[in-house]
């Protein structure tokens, strides 16, 4: 990348909060933020969590849809973590955690071993909207039965899904809990913890490299996106660039651009098709 370019991205960059995919896993590949962090959702105690791997890339077949996770992590014992930021309303929450809990299943078990070399493990995404509309703080779902006689029995399958929504006020949580919450959606930083977090948030929003960093991962997904949808249709096409330009992943003039039209046809399309598909 040449130093022009490198400006060029730089000049381009806009600050963003916790709230951003890039800025959550990069804070969290510090087992110092990591660790708490984890501590204050779950409201336990963990002893050790080894060293995050950010924006983890986990495939399993050559055909098979790959993921990339924000934060996986490992702790002492023996549980792994998957943890999701979900800032925008995104479709299909529930079954996306049912795709990734089987490709982190893939790729902890090796070919030909046993079964009981599966890990606990448990994705948990911090949602900027409540997922489910119930006000609740977390949801946390487990795999179970109903018997006749009413009993609940749990499958033992030692996998579960959590999700957090940050903007909740149901729900017995600790005061720690809520001031996370607190900054997640506010950025008011009120405790020890949460204003650690906000000095690492200022300190990489004030570095270049991460600027670039930042600016590149969000060309290459925005780019993944509109090739992945990108199915032959112009509509289709002009509805994820749309999406693609809201969520501040493109730019107007790199919308424009993809979508060969001028500003004002580019925006009555688009519109056009986000109304149709409201109903």
């Amino acid at each position: 990348m040449t130093i022009q370019e490198k400006a060029a991205l730089i000049a381009e960059f806009k600050p963003v909060t916790i709230q951003d995919d890039l800025m959550f896993g990069t804070i969290m590949e510090d087992p110092k933020y990591c660790k708490p962090f984890l501590e204050t959702i779950l409201g336990v105690k963990i002893r050790e969590v080894k060293l995050p791997a950010t924006q983890r890339t986990v495939k399993a077949k050559l055909k098979a849809k790959s993921i990339r996770l924000d934060v996986y992590v490992e702790d002492d014992q023996n549980t792994v973590y998957d943890v999701e930021m979900q800032s925008g309303k995104k479709r299909n929450l529930p079954k996306r955690t049912r795709y990734y809990q089987s490709m982190m299943a893939i790729d902890i078990l090796g070919k030909g071993e046993d079964y009981i070399k599966l890990k606990k493990s448990l994705i948990i995404f911090v949602c900027c909207f409540d997922p489910f509309g119930y006000d609740e703080y977390i949801y946390r779902f487990q795999r179970q039965a109903e018997l006749s006689d009413g009993r609940i029995i749990g499958l033992g399958d030692e996998s579960s899904v959590i999700f957090v929504n940050a903007d909740g006020h149901k729900g017995n949580v600790s005061r720690e809990f809520k001031t996370l919450m607190d900054y997640i959606m506010n950025g008011q930083a009120y405790d020890s913890f949460t204003e650690d977090l906000d000095r690492k948030v200022e300190s990489l929003n004030n570095d270049d490299d991460w600027k670039v960093e930042h600016m590149t991962m969000q060309i290459k997904l925005a780019d993944e996106r509109f090739e992945g949808r990108e199915e032959g249709r112009m509509e289709g096409n002009i509805s994820t660039l749309y999406e693609l330009y809201k969520d501040g992943l493109l730019s107007l003039d790199n919308v424009l651009a993809k979508a060969n039209m001028s500003e004002a046809d580019f925006m009555e399309k688009a519109k056009k098709i986000e109304k149709e598909q409201a109903y």
